[in-house]
């Protein structure tokens, strides 16, 4: 019977993570930071993308999905509106 020697060191993952930050006044922002400004959950943006709801964004690559903030301000603008009537 032969046991393999257990390999207690591991590398360290280089984990790369993106923050939320403030929309700016123009350009684009990742999901994170839509999120972050409404308040929602990622599983409840997905489902309005999908109902169209919410603006699809672009992809950049596979993973990383973008939003024009121009969108998400006319987002938020009739969230606001609706909310008010």
């Amino acid at each position: 019977m032969s046991t393999k020697p257990v390999n207690t060191q591991r590398k360290p993952r280089n984990k790369v993570t993106y923050t939320p930050s403030p929309l700016p006044l123009e350009g684009v922002v990742r999901l994170p930071s839509v999120l972050a400004v409404l308040g929602i959950s990622k599983t409840s943006f997905l489902d309005g993308i999908k109902s169209g709801k919410y603006p699809a964004g672009k992809l950049l690559s596979p993973r990383c999905r973008v939003f024009p903030v121009s969108q998400i301000r006319d987002l938020l603008a009739d969230l606001e509106k609706g909310a008010a009537e």
